[in-house]
């Protein structure tokens, strides 16, 4: 409840709001609202169902990893990477970074970022986050990302004050993050979502069921399948399917049940806990207390309009550019020529198609690969 919504569901999400609210044309807008955030608790109750029943299987670690060789790991990790680097323009309102996979791609990007007011933001940008990925090549000292965000948000309000500026100019040009003004949960979603508002109809129709089916596989179930395997070696911790499945079941119908909407495992995430220094179970308890906080005082949200943009946008940086670095480049300089090229493919493929389908057409080609390369080995010994 207290976790932003996993990006794989906010394109479905939007779909069945469009498809509720041309259907509900003639009813107000709290019908809507609550039958959309009904549509989602829909969501996370038949993932919590699926994972249920997945864990029922007892599918092992190295069954799903036998699906995801090294090259094809390498591959989606380099992907994580590339889409948190993007969230970076996104911090900075800039259009996203587009690989030049083909001839027409980039043009528009480029074009935008000739522009003066784009240089201002993402050169200081990027020259913060390679700093900060070039010191944390050279020491892993704990004091290192703290020290990078206080001297990060005293420079930029230091050079605010000195400007003359306000925090509305600032956050208007893009150095703050825009101010945010919190709503308690009982307003804000419990309220919104009273079960006597809600228009089941709308929601068991074909067209809305369709959105929610699609939404529950290619949302909570795939990435999560997918994120088991390569959660482990970035967490450095072998990982057990069964268990974490029960996990997420339990945490998905209580997400259902309080209508949250549907969060899961997520690599990225975890990446970027982890690369701004936690790596401890404290942590975890740390990052769920300061939540907590914010849910029980949702004053606190004001100050967002504090927090620079810098801030966020070079850590997306840093991290982009650590996977891109690690899956990409150190892969084809110390690994074999045809590894790193399945590699690059695996990375093509997912941003060209979406994740979900370049992720599929790697697993199918890899498996594809390893029966030729049996049924060879099988045939030279014959």
């Amino acid at each position: 409840m207290v976790t932003g919504v996993s990006y794989e569901v906010l394109a479905p999400a939007a779909l069945l709001a469009k498809a509720t609210k041309a259907y509900l044309a003639d009813e107000g807008e709290a019908a809507v609202l609550a039958t959309v955030l009904a549509g989602s608790a829909l969501v996370s109750v038949a993932a919590a169902a699926l994972f249920y029943l997945l864990s029922a299987f007892k599918i092992s670690g190295e069954a799903i990893a036998a699906l995801l060789p090294p090259p094809l790991q390498a591959g989606l990790f380099a992907v994580i990477g590339w889409g948190i680097y993007g969230l970076a323009f996104e911090m900075l309102q800039l259009p996203p970074p587009v690989l030049p996979i083909a001839a027409e791609d980039g043009g528009d990007w480029l074009a935008t970022l000739a522009s003066p007011a784009a240089y201002t933001l993402w050169v200081p940008t990027h020259l913060l986050g390679i700093a900060l990925w070039l010191a944390s090549k050279l020491t892993s000292h704990p004091a290192l990302f703290p020290g990078f965000v206080v001297a990060t948000v005293a420079l930029t309000h230091a050079v605010r004050l000195a400007t003359g500026a306000s925090l509305a100019e600032s956050a208007e040009a893009g150095w703050l993050m825009k101010e945010t003004e919190g709503r308690s949960l009982y307003d804000g979603l419990w309220t919104a979502a009273s079960p006597s508002a809600v228009r089941w109809d709308a929601l068991f129709r074909p067209e809305a069921l369709n959105i929610i089916g699609g939404a529950v596989l290619f949302g909570p179930v795939v990435n999560t399948a997918l994120n088991l395997v390569l959660a482990g070696p970035v967490v450095g911790t072998k990982l057990e399917p069964p268990r974490e499945l029960r996990a997420h079941a339990a945490g998905s119908l209580a997400a259902g049940a309080a209508g949250g909407f549907s969060a899961y495992l997520a690599v990225s995430n975890t990446a970027i806990h982890l690369k701004c220094g936690g790596t401890s179970r404290a942590s975890c308890y740390a990052a769920a207390a300061v939540a907590a906080l914010f849910v029980a005082l949702p004053q606190l949200f004001a100050v967002v309009g504090y927090v620079p943009t810098l801030v966020v946008a070079a850590i997306c940086v840093y991290i982009g550019i650590d996977f891109l670095y690690d899956n990409l480049v150190v892969a084809a300089v110390g690994g074999s020529r045809a590894a790193a090229a399945a590699s690059y493919a695996v990375a093509a493929a997912c941003v060209r198609l979406g994740m979900p389908a370049g992720a599929a057409l790697g697993v199918a080609a890899f498996q594809a690969h390893a029966a030729w390369a049996k049924k060879k080995s099988k045939n030279k010994k014959a």
